[in-house]
């Protein structure tokens, strides 16, 4: 009798006791427009992986997370936001999905998490920005973030998204309001570093275009006026024309607007993209008007030369006009650099580089005096892709900058840089044969 009492007892108080709750949560939500973009933030309870996605038809932005409680009431939506309507549910298996209903076409910038520091809790930010259809349908087999879901297709993969959420979910965002997010401190995305899939025998190489500077950076100031991201920008779309044209290659630029990317975005992009080669264009300036001529950088722990050393510090100062530093990451590249894989990579973007300047000298180009160089670009620093970081011209000089806004040399330039990439896959061809 006391045993059977004592165990009713203890049905009776563990029946009584709250169920478990999930170690995860999700405290607040904002969401807010700043001038050129979109900006979701969730601060959250404890670090926690992610995916981040696109679904169509309707627009939606689908989050994917372990499972949580929702703590963050009802959210004031931006008044200008392209969001209409915000959801969670479980999925189950143990995770939970946000949805963002949108009135239109998004494109994802980033979707990235920032630990908890004094004043700010765990957050995971998602910045996107307006798009077109054909734009966001181009996006829907790309993942953002590191959570592997049993079942679902892995991060980055080129599959269908996971099942539509189940319904119905519970609404979690008010009437259109005011708010907006005014940003008191730049923040900086930490890419993954997942060694892209090599493509497929038989598919075509994948070229990552990179058109340097953007946004509040300008680049180099021309002596005609113009700025060194017009012309990369002009340049770059050029580029991937003549290569579209081919059929032979699969192309993306890192920008394709006046937009700033910081650098290790761009390299990041390249990853996502699986990129068997990279290329960033710019153009250069110096204090002495009278030289001229392009030259082609690839990746160095000592610079090949003290101008060469100047640029690349120029160069990797981009990010500083945004409040990023990076004096904090030169550890850690300098470990990747004793890299085996490093060093090979290192070997055929040197190979590149050899291949542009052959073909520039035979389309009578004007070149830099020893035109290969080598240093620290912060850019060229995916330790898995063939990277060369080409100097068009010279801003600074007359002749240059007025050659590199005119439509007919960038054409001449394209030319040149085609020639050049059809050559080191015809060479990467052969060794794939032997």
């Amino acid at each position: 009798m006391v045993t059977s009492v004592r165990f009713l007892l203890f049905v009776l108080i563990v029946t009584l006791l709250p169920a478990k709750a999930f170690a995860l949560s999700i405290d607040q939500m904002r969401i807010g427009v700043h001038p050129d973009k979109g900006r979701l933030v969730l601060d959250l309870s404890e670090p926690s992986q992610f995916r981040v996605f696109l679904l169509a038809d309707p627009y939606r932005i689908v989050i994917d997370l372990p499972n949580f409680e929702w703590h963050g009431g009802q959210v004031a939506k931006a008044s200008r936001s392209a969001i209409t309507r915000v959801r969670h549910g479980a999925l189950g298996q143990g995770y939970s999905r946000l949805v963002f209903d949108l009135k239109s076409p998004v494109t994802i910038q980033s979707a990235f998490a920032l630990p908890r520091d004094r004043t700010s809790a765990n957050r995971l930010v998602i910045d996107f920005t307006s798009s077109s259809d054909s734009r966001f349908r181009q996006e829907l087999t790309r993942m953002h973030g590191n959570l592997n879901m049993p079942g679902a297709p892995p991060m980055m993969a080129a599959a269908p998204p996971p099942v539509e959420e189940p319904s119905p979910f519970k609404t979690i965002i008010t009437e259109t309001t005011k708010t907006k997010i005014t940003p008191a401190t730049t923040i900086t995305p930490a890419p993954v570093l997942q060694a892209p899939t090599p493509p497929p025998s038989g598919k075509k190489p994948v070229i990552v275009i990179d058109a340097g500077h953007g946004g509040q950076d300008p680049g180099a100031r021309g002596t005609n006026g113009v700025n060194e991201k017009v012309v990369t920008l002009a340049l770059a779309k050029e580029l991937k024309k003549q290569l579209d044209a081919t059929g032979m290659y699969k192309v993306f630029l890192t920008r394709d607007d006046d937009r700033f990317i910081v650098l290790k975005e761009r390299v990041a992009i390249a990853r996502r993209q699986g990129a068997d080669l990279f290329l960033s264009l710019h153009a250069d300036s110096i204090e002495r008007p009278a030289v001229r001529g392009a030259s082609f950088y690839t990746l160095s722990d000592k610079a090949s030369d003290a101008q060469s050393a100047k640029l690349a510090a120029r160069e990797n100062k981009a990010d500083l006009i945004a409040g990023i530093d990076l004096s904090t990451e030169d550890q850690d590249v300098a470990n990747i650099l004793v890299d085996l894989t490093m060093r090979d990579t290192m070997n055929q973007s040197k190979f590149f580089s050899g291949k542009l300047k052959n073909s520039f000298t035979g389309s009578d180009i004007s070149l830099l005096e020893k035109p290969q160089r080598s240093a620290g670009f912060a850019v060229l620093k995916a330790p898995d892709i063939p990277s060369v970081l080409l100097e068009s011209g010279f801003m600074s000089n007359k002749n240059d900058a007025g050659q590199l806004n005119s439509p007919e040399h960038r054409k001449k330039l394209a030319g040149a840089i085609s020639r050049a990439i059809d050559g080191y896959f015809e060479q990467v061809r052969k060794n794939q044969r032997s």
